[in-house]
């Protein structure tokens, strides 16, 4: 390719840019100068609420599971054959109290009873025989000492009539044997009188003996016929008719209907801010005793209630705060509050509300006495120990918050902001102390509404987390 080709086609190319810069240059230095806009502060749009007082009821919620008032154990106390066994007498069946539920053979405890009181009859024959013979013996050596007396008095006359002569030493000496005679019989008697005492009160206990025995025959008699202590649902059956039974065997197990209890595991450290958010300043311990912890409770005013959640229809139960477990789990760290349901086979409505039985799972939620004029604040609007307030011309400030208790979405402050004032809901990121704020109420109508129902109402979740 020559030269001058080459350089024709450069020159196609270039003249047109050149051409094009030209240009440019041109309108560039003919054109003004870009204006600067004057800057302007945006404002961000955050949810806001007005903190109100309000009444705040507190609460602590855990869960347990439904255990009887009691539980009996039908347990053999006299061995023997089985020959009566109630027809009912089945698993899940509630029977009422003093039902007759198992018979034992009573025979030979029937045989045990006669014989019993047979012993017992002639022990107190025997002692009947001797207080006889004692007032007898009794008798008979007053008889022997007046007798004794008048010999000693013929005695006496015999010895002056031998000083006169008038009767013979011989017939003397003969009195004085029939004296000697007399003494003998007279001390025999009193020896006999001695004895008496002590072989009747050995009676006197041989009867006691028999009667104890004869009450032991009665009783053993009465323990073969088994009867319900209380209205009891039966829970299991070990025993049927015609079986041997020996004693300490377990026949049964029954649970009372008459009431329920539930053990709820409440955090520990909840547990302990719920008391001392609810005990009254002037409140003491009471003393270690049930009725004494059940009668202080009612004092602070604590209510209770069992939920049992099954497909969004709870069923419920009002209880009452008995007791805490004796000591803490060591696993989960909870306290275990124990709460007693009165009657929780009543009111029964199929597929509405069951009956509380043994075994079931459910919510416990415990609440105080209201605490008037609180300031309640969203949980989740606490950052770190500080709240973000809307402040004078809309500008945000960040402010340190006390707060007096926490409630599952909801916290009781105790100091840090005021009545009146509103708090940021929103997330700001960043949160500039004084940035410019559009504050949007939520739900401006049924705000009082929605506040209330925070406070009455906590997670149970949140609770027990």
């Amino acid at each position: 390719m020559s030269f001058g080709t080459v350089l024709k086609r450069l020159l196609s190319f270039a003249l047109p840019i050149g051409i094009a810069v030209a240009q440019f240059l041109y309108f560039v230095q003919r054109s003004e100068p870009p204006q600067q806009a004057p800057a302007s502060e945006r404002e961000t749009t955050v949810r806001v609420m007005e903190v109100k007082p309000v009444s705040f009821v507190p609460s602590i919620a855990g869960f347990g599971t439904v255990e009887p008032e009691k539980i009996w154990d039908a347990v053999a106390q006299v061995s023997g054959r089985i020959v009566y066994a109630h027809p009912n007498l089945r698993s899940g069946a509630i029977l009422p109290a003093d039902t007759e539920i198992i018979k034992i053979n009573p025979e030979d405890y029937e045989i045990a009873v006669r014989q019993a009181q047979a012993n017992l009859d002639s022990s107190r024959a025997k002692l009947a025989e001797l207080e006889i013979q004692q007032k007898n013996t009794q008798d008979s050596l007053e008889i022997e000492k007046r007798s004794l007396e008048l010999t000693r008095k013929d005695i006496e006359r015999k010895r002056d009539l031998v000083q006169r002569s008038t009767v013979s030493q011989l017939t003397l000496d003969e009195s004085e044997r029939v004296l000697l005679t007399q003494q003998a019989r007279v001390q025999d008697q009193e020896n006999s009188i001695r004895r008496f005492p002590s072989q009747i009160d050995a009676q006197r206990e041989q009867v006691n003996v028999d009667e104890a025995a004869l009450d032991n025959a009665k009783l053993n008699l009465e323990r073969t016929t088994i009867k319900l202590p209380f209205n009891a649902r039966i829970a299991t059956v070990n025993a049927e008719e015609t079986q041997y039974v020996t004693a300490g065997t377990n026949l049964a197990t029954a649970d009372a209907i008459s009431g329920a209890e539930v053990k709820a595991e409440i955090p520990q450290a909840r547990f302990r801010s719920f008391i001392l958010l609810t005990a009254p300043a002037d409140f003491l311990p009471p003393q270690l005793s049930d009725n004494a912890l059940a009668e202080a409770i009612d004092k602070i005013g604590w209510t209770a209630e069992v939920r049992l959640i099954s497909d969004n229809r709870p069923a419920k139960w009002q209880a009452r705060v008995m007791r805490t477990s004796d000591t803490i789990n060591p696993q989960t760290r909870t306290v275990g509050a124990i709460v007693y349901v009165e009657r929780p086979y009543a009111d029964i409505r199929p597929g509405t509300k069951p009956p509380l039985i043994k075994g079931m799972f459910v919510e416990v939620e415990i609440k105080g006495r209201p605490i008037q004029d609180a300031l309640v604040i969203p949980r989740s609007s606490i950052r770190n120990g500080r709240i973000y307030v809307v402040g004078d011309d809309n500008r945000l400030r960040i402010k340190p918050v006390k707060l007096r208790a926490e409630q599952g979405p909801v916290a009781l402050v105790s100091n840090g902001i005021a009545p009146g004032e509103k708090l940021v809901l929103s997330d700001l990121t960043p949160a500039i102390e004084g940035m410019l704020l559009d504050p949007v109420l939520e739900n401006p109508e049924s705000a009082e509404e929605n506040s209330a129902a925070l406070i009455t109402t906590g997670s149970a979740e949140d609770e027990t987390q």
